[in-house]
């Protein structure tokens, strides 16, 4: 199976996170993968609110941003599917937000890095800084627009032919075995001129 560099990206941080985070949630938060990219997700009284930063996207629905986090669930599910990642039904982490260390200040308002707020109120969605500025733009979804479930928060287990993928730079074992034959093929054509020249000079 072929991945894109973004996938590869996510799957290297499962394998390097793997065994110190309890979930996908914590995997993402401990590589700041999300962080990096500007972008926030809570899951909130059936809702799934991505939030995506004004300095880094135009407007919110911008479709890098939330591109970005479609392109993970459907990575997500593709692992699934191949078993390389198997997912446990026991939500075990804290995690209120995925992509940013957070904790709440009081009911429907969270903190987030120590400095910056998120509100939670009916159709006041809103990520502000100190100042009360919107850092964020909400963009809201319901499980059945954007489903999610639980597949952040849940533990996980990866599977050995994964952790091979990764290790072998994303190359297959079909790949490596057509690597290593080209090689040897080469190597056998070398040694044959070598042999022709060296017949013909003595």
């Amino acid at each position: 199976m072929i991945f894109n560099s973004t996938e590869k990206e996510f799957i290297s941080a499962i394998i390097t996170y793997e065994g110190k985070a309890k979930s996908l949630a914590e995997v993402l938060n401990k590589s700041k993968l999300l962080e990096k990219k500007g972008i926030g997700i809570v899951q909130y009284e059936g809702k799934n609110i991505i939030f995506l930063r004004k300095d880094l996207y135009d407007d919110w629905f911008h479709n890098d941003g939330l591109g970005y986090v479609v392109e993970l669930l459907s990575l997500i599910d593709t692992l699934i599917k191949k078993k390389y990642i198997i997912m446990i039904p026991f939500c075990t982490d804290n995690i209120l937000m995925v992509g940013a260390d957070a904790c709440w200040l009081r009911p429907e308002v969270m903190s987030v890095n120590g400095n910056q707020f998120v509100t939670l109120t009916y159709r006041n969605e809103n990520w502000l800084d100190s100042f009360g500025n919107q850092l964020y733009w909400p963009c809201k979804y319901t499980e059945q627009e954007l489903p999610m479930g639980n597949l952040f928060h849940c533990t996980f287990s990866v599977s050995e032919e994964l952790r091979e993928l990764v290790k072998n730079n994303f190359r297959s074992e079909d790949e490596i075995r057509f690597r290593k034959q080209q090689c040897l093929t080469w190597v056998s054509i070398i040694a044959a001129t070598l042999i022709g020249i060296l017949g013909i000079i003595f």
